[in-house]
């Protein structure tokens, strides 16, 4: 379980290094109007393309650090709508603060989100804590308990990535409820959507240090087998999967399991054969592991059909070094 940080010396020293993470990935700053709380200031929000992410920090001394974040390269002089903040209270807990530092058991420290964002009617906590997928872990908060979403792990050579793909997930989930008259969204088109990928809320989580890489893998996963003219797709219960593109019926099932844990390994194999099991053309099954897990899981999982498919990562690479030894044609 994690544990909020709410010392004033520890959370500014977070925020600096928070902020510090997108600095080496920063192309170019751009001078704009930022809409902010109904206004426009001028700002100049630094732009990095390999993230495909502005980034716009101020302090607000004894109040918050503001960190306000959007998608696409901004133009100069334009007007500037705000998808995410991730905000941090100056000290103290501060629950109507959007984010906050958090510590696991082993000292590992966490950015995580309380779920409070808005912008415009039907965007809000309740839109969040319904649609949102991801990492969820319940964090002692002062006198109480709550569940949060991880947005990644400041330790992680991958985190502003991961930071990126929250700020994607929660422009996706904007984006779509402005075109659905209720709060919970529904995608029908067979393609694959990130905003799909983790876990809902009351779930157990994995390991948050392995488990803020999980939407990462299964994204990247994906972006690899759609530039192979592959048909890529997920949904609410399967995070992963291939279409046959002359019979529309799923060919291939993926499941990642990112903690190398044995329950965590074991639960993921059996869920991913239950999914398996409610197909009438038997898809073929593959489980994504780390590779030190997937040489030992291989023979008894594939004696159970389901194949293993290795990974690795190196710095903020995510590598398939074995994807195209996967039979992906097998239905052609």
């Amino acid at each position: 379980m994690l544990k909020v940080i709410d010392d004033e010396k520890l959370i500014a020293r977070y925020a600096r290094q928070f902020t510090g993470r997108f600095r080496p990935l920063i192309d170019e700053k751009i001078r704009v109007k930022l809409g902010h709380q109904g206004a426009n200031f001028e700002a100049r929000v630094a732009w990095s393309k390999k993230l495909n992410l502005w980034v716009y920090a101020q302090t607000i001394r004894g109040v918050r650090y503001w960190n306000a974040f959007g998608r696409g390269r901004p133009s100069a002089s334009g007007c500037l709508t705000i998808t995410a903040e991730i905000n941090f209270p100056w000290s103290g807990i501060d629950r109507k603060t959007g984010a906050a530092f958090a510590a696991d058991p082993q000292k590992n420290v966490y950015v995580v989100h309380r779920g409070k964002i808005g912008g415009k009617k039907g965007v809000g906590k309740t839109l969040f804590e319904e649609n949102y997928r991801g990492v969820w872990s319940w964090m002692e908060d002062g006198d109480s308990l709550s569940q949060v979403a991880v947005i990644g792990w400041m330790g992680s050579s991958r985190f502003a990535l991961q930071v990126g793909q929250f700020v994607g997930k929660i422009e996706k989930l904007k984006s779509a409820a402005s075109f659905s008259s209720q709060t919970s969204l529904n995608f029908s088109e067979v393609s694959f959507h990130e905003e799909w990928v983790g876990n809902p809320p009351s779930t157990s989580p994995d390991a948050e240090v392995h488990a803020c890489d999980h939407d990462l893998i299964v994204s990247h996963l994906a972006s690899v087998l759609s530039r192979w003219k592959l048909k890529v797709g997920n949904d609410a219960d399967m995070e992963l999967f291939l279409v046959h593109p002359a019979s529309a019926r799923v060919s291939h099932l993926f499941a990642v399991c990112a903690d190398g844990r044995e329950k965590n390994i074991l639960a993921t194999a059996a869920k991913l054969l239950l999914q398996k099991s409610e197909r009438d053309n038997h898809p073929m099954a593959i489980l994504v592991l780390p590779e030190a897990e997937a040489a030992k899981y291989q023979q008894p999982l594939r004696r159970m059909s389901l194949d293993v498919l290795g990974y690795r990562v190196e710095g903020e690479k995510i590598l398939f070094p074995d994807l195209s030894g996967i039979s992906l044609d097998r239905n052609e």
